[in-house]
């Protein structure tokens, strides 16, 4: 068994790459096929696989086989997103072994967040599992280490002040848009998404003071929800344009596959503003302030070159986010010390899988002998009744059972300290289980 780990975040890849490599919620069954299967008679990349796809992130994890390496990922992700190798291969981190575990359990936990100790990524950790799970790509390795991830995330939440202040891509968002307007009083701001983002959008800006609100979403009733929550009010995708003329600020979130928002839409839009300046307008009349939250991007990029159109994307929010690193530093610490402890037990767990072979065959031979002399003793006990057959069933198991109970415990104790191979080894040969 190796763990295997290729991938590329927010600290190695631009968002112009990783949305080229972003897996979609309707990409990840065929992603994760492809991974495990068989293709003729060449052996599945992967023996285990979960793949995790965020805005600052796409990550595989695998349980390699003998002839996985990381060029087969590199490859894998090449073929399945229709790039070159050379396109995003120098962005890509590659970690196998105990540091796999690490890294997955850190990032559950908010540390390799854009922001950190952000709360989304924990639901995103848990949905790449169960992605996996539902599929069948989880062995019993992932599955473990998956549990030990989500377990260091809640952890780390509810033992340390990390998670304090509903930390979120969307907070950095809103806390961006205040540093560049000040006061958001008046603003008139739309949201363009109807996902978790928005809505934790919504809430910080109205914290800050924003109390004037559009959401548009493609599912208008979704777009009903939020509103009646937030005091704003609802659009379908039909009234973006609409919208966008109104707004001093947009917000997008959107799980779009390609952009939603283009030059011309922000262009016509200005120019709306324009004609209507002096009439209600605030900060700069006639401008906007877009943050793409989105990856892939819901803006265009040549959006940016709109006259008056501010365009930030989430590669943006570094400055944003320095604070927030400087006062959850001793949280950091805390959480730090939660994945190393969480990280441990699954090692520990890995170790004792050394000892499951030996056990096992122990426990076949054992039940064998068992079986056999209690085959032999009936020939001999031929008049017992069912309840009097059930007492030496029993008797015979039982024994056993006491009987296998101390080795197996050393066994396992052993392996968890490291030392189990040398163990199996010596059981096998005591017991002569190479003969079954």
């Amino acid at each position: 068994m190796k763990l295997i780990l290729a991938g590329l975040d927010h600290t190695t890849a631009p968002v112009e790459i990783r949305e080229r490599l972003a897996f979609s919620s309707t990409d990840i069954p065929a992603a994760l096929t492809r991974l495990t299967t068989p293709q003729g008679d060449r052996q599945a990349p992967l023996a285990e696989a979960a793949i995790l796809s965020t805005c600052n992130r796409v990550e595989i994890y695998g349980v390699a086989h003998g002839s996985s390496t990381a060029q087969t990922l590199v490859r894998f992700l090449a073929d399945f997103h229709g790039l070159a190798e050379h396109q995003f291969a120098s962005t890509l981190f590659f970690v196998s072994g105990e540091g796999v575990a690490r890294h997955l359990c850190a990032t559950a936990a908010g540390l390799r967040s854009l922001v950190l100790g952000e709360a989304q990524i924990q639901g995103q950790v848990r949905q790449s599992f169960e992605n996996a799970q539902a599929l069948g790509s989880l062995g019993p390795t992932l599955h473990r280490l998956f549990q030990h991830a989500l377990k260091a995330g809640k952890r780390a939440r509810a033992e340390t002040s990390l998670g304090l202040g509903a930390a979120s891509v969307s907070q950095a968002g809103v806390e961006l848009a205040r540093r560049r307007l000040g006061d958001l009083a008046g603003c008139t701001v739309l949201l363009v998404g109807g996902g978790e983002v928005s809505e934790l959008a919504a809430q910080n800006l109205l914290a800050n003071g924003a109390d004037r609100l559009m959401i548009v979403n493609r599912t208008e009733a979704r777009a009903r929800e939020l509103a009646g929550r937030y005091n704003a009010t609802a659009h379908g995708f039909d009234d973006l344009p609409h919208c966008l003329s109104r707004a001093d600020i947009v917000i997008s979130s959107t799980a779009a596959p390609v952009p939603i928002i283009y030059r011309e839409h922000v262009a016509a839009a200005l120019a709306a503003k324009a004609h209507a300046r002096g009439v209600g307008a605030s900060h700069e009349p006639g401008a906007m302030l877009l943050i793409d939250l989105a990856v892939p991007r819901d803006f265009a990029p040549d959006v940016a070159l709109v006259p008056g159109a501010h365009l930030y994307t989430v590669d943006d929010l570094q400055d944003v986010v320095r604070l927030t690193l400087d006062q959850r530093a001793g949280a950091a610490a805390a959480a730090e010390r939660i994945v190393h402890e969480e990280v441990s037990a699954f090692e520990a767990w890995c170790h004792t899988q050394d000892a499951v072979p030996a056990l096992t065959l122990l426990r076949e031979r054992a039940e064998a002998l068992r079986n056999a002399e209690l085959e032999r003793a009936m020939r001999r006990l031929a008049d017992l009744s069912p309840e009097q057959l059930s007492v030496v069933e029993g008797l015979t198991r039982s024994l056993v059972n006491k009987l296998l109970h101390p080795p197996t415990r050393r066994l396992r104790d052993a392996a968890a300290q490291g030392d189990g191979q040398r163990y199996a080894a010596m059981v096998s040969d005591l017991f002569n289980l190479e003969s079954i």
